[in-house]
C-alpha cells in the first residue's frame, strides 16, 4: 500500500481579490475555514412504506484570521462597508484557496462574490500580533481539480 503525504497549511495559498485586483497586503493568514452549508429534507407520504429524502445546497460559509502589517486592512474593510452601504453596490470580492499536493495535483476552491459579516480586530497583548478576523458567506463556489 502506498503511503501518501498529507497536505499541510504550508501547501495552501489563499488570496482575496477585490474587483479583479489582488489584495496584496492581506497575506499573513493564520487559519482558514470553509464549509458548504446544506440541509436534508425527509418527507413521508401515505401509501408508501418509507420516507423520501432530498438535499439542498444553501450557501458557503468561511472565516479566516490574519495578522496585519500595513494600513491596507482598513482600506479593505472600508471597501466592504462601502458596498454594504450601497455606495459601490457592484463591488465584488472573491476568495481562492489553492491546495498543492505532494503528488503534483492541485485543487482550487473559488468562493465567488463573498459577503462579509463582522470584522473583529484583536489586540491581545504587548508581545502578541494584532489579528483581524474575516467571516462571511457566498452563494457560489467552484472546486476545480488541476
Amino acid at each position: 500500500m502506498a503511503v501518501s503525504s498529507r497536505i499541510r497549511g504550508q501547501e495552501v495559498q489563499l488570496t482575496i481579490v477585490r474587483d479583479g485586483q489582488l489584495e496584496t497586503e492581506l497575506v499573513d493568514i493564520q487559519n482558514f475555514n470553509y464549509s458548504v452549508q446544506s440541509e436534508t429534507k425527509i418527507q413521508g407520504y401515505l401509501g408508501e412504506p418509507g420516507n423520501r429524502t432530498d438535499d439542498i445546497f444553501n450557501n458557503v460559509k468561511f472565516d479566516m484570521e490574519l495578522n496585519i502589517h500595513s494600513q491596507d486592512w482598513g482600506i479593505f474593510v472600508r471597501a466592504v462597508v462601502d458596498r454594504q452601504k450601497r455606495f459601490t453596490p457592484d463591488l465584488q470580492f472573491n476568495i481562492s484557496a489553492v491546495l498543492s499536493y505532494a503528488n503534483g495535483q492541485t485543487t482550487i476552491i473559488n468562493i465567488q462574490d463573498a459577503k462579509f459579516g463582522e470584522f473583529p480586530l484583536n489586540v491581545p497583548a504587548r508581545g502578541d500580533y494584532v489579528k483581524l478576523k474575516l467571516d462571511g458567506v457566498a452563494d457560489s463556489v467552484s472546486i476545480v481539480e488541476a
